[in-house]
């Protein structure tokens, strides 16, 4: 039953995810190093605060974005960013060990983040909505990265693994719709 749930949930991020068999990005593509050392714990505390950050920050973006594009790609982030939690909590049910669900709550982070989003002046939401999302994906990719590569749970290694293609190409898209003179 669980493989089943991991198996559907990947199976679902690579339909999802057109570039799921093409080739990962560097750490010098995505501009970090993968994170490596993380606990299982921290791995699952992390990655659900990016996810809700990811929706949160999208739906957002929905409603005050003037480009269409800003908000095709907050339709993404909200949907591709809802199967990689629900992959995540369908990981966490497994008979040989115990992880706490995550918090529901964003971080401080995270949601000083919100915030600021929501403070933003209508003329500079889009800029600072992708610029939030272009280092918010190079956070995710380290973290899903590091741990794909060196995690200690074989299920949520697995998670991450099928995660890095989706945030790869978040970020690639991130990274080129940032304006040129915002870019990072």
């Amino acid at each position: 039953m669980f493989r089943k749930a991991i198996l559907a949930s990947a199976l679902a991020l690579s339909i999802a995810s057109p570039s799921f068999a093409q080739g990962t990005l560097t750490a010098s593509d995505a501009g970090v190093s993968p994170l490596t050392g993380t606990s299982a714990t921290d791995y699952v505390k992390i990655a659900a605060d990016s996810d809700m950050y990811e929706v949160q920050s999208s739906k957002l973006a929905l409603t005050r974005s003037k480009r269409d594009d800003v908000k095709s790609f907050a339709r993404e982030m909200i949907a591709d960013h809802t199967q990689t939690t629900k992959a995540l909590m369908a990981a966490l049910k497994n008979d040989d060990r115990t992880i706490a669900r995550p918090s529901t709550k964003l971080s401080s982070e995270n949601a000083a983040k919100i915030a600021l989003l929501k403070k933003a002046p209508k003329a500079s939401f889009d800029d600072l909505y992708l610029q939030q999302q272009a280092a918010a994906h190079q956070a995710a990719w380290a973290l899903h990265k590091g741990y794909a590569t060196d995690g200690t749970d074989v299920a949520l290694k697995q998670v991450a693994a099928t995660a890095v293609p989706v945030v790869e190409r978040h970020l690639t898209h991130a990274k080129q719709m940032v304006p040129a003179g915002l870019a990072q």
